[in-house]
């Protein structure tokens, strides 16, 4: 209860931030900085040397790639009935798609499962960046095709893999994982992973609009529809149908129940999507997916 107070606390303060003009416009990209040049890698380098690997991991990391191909036929189905242009239509896949198993994700598994849990996250994530940096930045490309040649888009994606730092730490972590099991720095890498939680949320609180919800009413529902209901309902049912049961695949179904991607947002705004659709659409899922995160886990470690 005290982790959800502070998430609901450090939303709040970010967006009273934001509503005062505290700070300049963009200063929540120097607190992302923070989040993903230090905060994120330190998480890598202290739960990937922890992790005992076995091919459980494969379902954990297969669940962000089903979501997301999911995503993609769902609104190709509901496009001509709903008539979203081809602009909206490649925003709604990308930000409905892309859970935030990061910023709201790592939080949630703390005050619901446990830190040692974590570690279940932090692979779900890894998945969940690649999913957006190889797919996402293909379909965003792929809407203007003049804009960058094939050679050009695979150059990008595998640019934005990387050299994004969390990734290049989780491979550091998986080749010196026994390096960091014996040079005991599990303090230090503790206490720069605790700040990864209120610093995000923050984050996500000066990000916070709501100025086109009535103008872009249908699209929005449908996204929240999909997001935080349909797409949870569809990872619930592929495991227990496989009889899979234990803490384990709870966390990894309830990741998939986390809102949408903050970061998917950078990328539709980069390759000229509707970025105040989707921007709407993740502060709206943020608060609805904190609520409805208490019924997704009463759910899942019921079923699961």
């Amino acid at each position: 209860m005290v982790n959800f107070f502070i998430i609901v606390v450090c939303l709040l303060i970010g967006y009273l931030f934001r509503f005062f003009k505290i700070g300049g416009k963009d200063s929540y990209k120097i607190v992302n900085d923070w989040i993903i040049y230090v905060g994120l890698p330190s998480i890598a380098f202290l739960y990937i040397p922890r992790i005992d690997w076995s091919l459980t991991y494969l379902f954990t990391a297969f669940l962000p790639f089903f979501i997301f191909g999911l995503s993609y036929v769902f609104f190709r189905l509901l496009q001509p009935v709903l008539g979203f242009s081809s602009r909206t239509l490649v925003t709604l896949i990308i930000v409905s798609g892309l859970s935030n198993t990061s910023f709201v994700g790592f939080p949630l598994i703390i005050s619901f499962f446990g830190s040692d849990l974590l570690k279940v996250g932090v692979v779900s994530d890894q998945a969940t960046f690649f999913v957006l940096s190889s797919f996402g930045v293909l379909l965003a490309t792929g809407f203007r095709p003049q804009y960058l040649s094939a050679m050009q888009k695979f150059k990008l994606m595998l640019r934005r893999i990387l050299t994004f730092p969390p990734f290049i730490a989780a491979v550091l972590a998986l080749c010196f994982q026994d390096v960091l099991r014996t040079i005991r720095l599990d303090d230090f890498f503790v206490a720069l992973a605790a700040t990864v939680s209120p610093l995000a949320l923050f984050s996500i609180g000066l990000q916070l609009h709501f100025h086109h919800v009535r103008k872009e009413i249908k699209a929005i529902s449908v996204s929240l529809l999909y997001k935080l209901l349909l797409a949870p309902f569809c990872a619930l049912l592929i495991t227990a149908a496989m009889g899979w049961k234990g803490v384990f695949f709870q966390v990894s179904v309830f990741e998939m129940a986390m809102p949408s991607l903050v970061a998917s947002g950078i990328v539709i705004q980069k390759f000229g999507l509707n970025s105040k659709l989707a921007n709407t659409i993740i502060g709206l899922s943020i608060l609805l997916g904190l609520a409805l995160s208490f019924l997704w886990h009463s759910v899942i470690i019921t079923l699961l």
